[in-house]
């Protein structure tokens, strides 16, 4: 059973999409991607007369939702505290260079990096007696600290931020 309306509706639902398309295009410069390659779109806010406007724009079956932003996030370092667990000595490398060695009396060791995959070794005394390894990937999210737990037994734990540690 049909309407005497539903073609009306269908043409109406059409002419929305493509004013919805052309109020992005002209709005914000973006262009739609095309099929074979998908590129990230910047937006920039409209001023007029001192007024800054800033709304979503979502193209209706399209895969680009533009959402403008008011101003780009800065990268921060970030704090990877490593803490002993057990009796054991152990031995930290990062990228292949040794960072710390948790002997008896310091089992603790903190230091700041900048956002990016690190490769992190955990061993014994020597480089030969791995315990853990893989990557350690710092300010994906909004985490400034990382407390990684380590031991011979327990390998590694991080808190903090749950996604940051990749083991191999």
């Amino acid at each position: 059973m049909s309407t005497p309306h539903a073609g009306l509706i269908g043409a109406r639902s059409r002419v929305l999409s493509a004013l919805a398309i052309s109020t992005a295009l002209l709005t914000t410069g973006a262009t739609l991607p095309s099929v074979t390659s998908i590129e990230p779109v910047s937006a920039t806010s409209l001023e007029l007369a001192d007024i800054s406007i800033q709304v979503p724009i979502v193209i209706p079956s399209g895969p680009v939702i533009i959402v403008p932003r008011d101003r780009v996030e800065e990268e921060r370092e970030v704090t990877v505290r490593f803490v002993a667990q057990g009796e054991d000595w152990a031995t930290i490398y990062l990228n292949g260079r040794r960072l710390f060695q948790a002997f008896n009396t310091r089992r603790d060791y903190a230091v700041n990096l900048e956002p990016g995959a690190y490769y992190l070794e955990v061993t014994g005394v020597t480089q030969f007696d791995v315990w853990d390894s893989g990557y350690l990937d710092v300010g994906r999210d909004d985490a400034n600290l990382i407390v990684i737990r380590y031991g011979k037994s327990s390998g590694i734990n991080v808190l903090g931020d749950p996604y940051a540690w990749f083991p191999d």
